[in-house]
């Protein structure tokens, strides 16, 4: 009986120890279980803040954007209604005509000019302006007076034509 005793209690401190290694080892996974979710959780709050910081930073782009966008469009607006206006400046042909009693506005054209070399490199503005005509400020006389003037400086022979020639007043 006393071997069976002996017998059982060996078992059961056999178990014991078993179960104590195993709560140990248990006990360390536990830990570095622990251990890694505290390392996940402070990884993760630092990204959150990155993440608020980031969201802030893209909403601001955002706001920039929409501003931008508005500016641009207001821009544009602009340059559409200033292109729509077509100022012209009116250009006087030569120093004789400070001393003129009258001065004729002329338009002067060239429907030809954007075929012509000088043509393919300057600005289509320019290129337009020029084949919906000009408009040109000549001291002269008469009205034929003035278109001859502009006839001796913008020759028909290179496409140039005067429209017509009214009296200049001021707007």
């Amino acid at each position: 009986m006393l071997l069976m005793i002996g017998l059982l209690g060996a078992l059961l401190f056999r178990q014991w120890r078993e179960l104590t290694v195993r709560r140990l080892e248990l006990s360390r996974q536990l830990e570095k279980r622990e251990a890694l979710v505290a390392q996940f959780r402070q990884e993760i709050d630092g990204t959150s803040g990155e993440l608020e910081q980031i969201t802030t930073t893209i909403d601001t782009v955002d706001a920039t954007l929409q501003e931008l966008r508005e500016e641009l469009d207001a821009l544009d607006k602009e340059r559409k209604t200033l292109r729509e206006r077509r100022l012209q400046p009116l250009i006087l042909l030569d120093r004789q005509t400070l001393s003129a009693q009258r001065f004729w506005e002329l338009t002067i054209a060239n429907p030809d000019f954007g075929e012509t070399a000088t043509a393919r490199m300057a600005p289509t503005e320019y290129v337009d302006d020029w084949v919906s005509g000009r408009v040109y400020l000549v001291g002269a006389d008469t009205a034929e007076d003035a278109t001859k003037r502009a006839t001796q400086r913008f020759s028909p022979s290179l496409g140039y034509r005067v429209q017509g020639a009214v009296a200049f007043r001021r707007r």
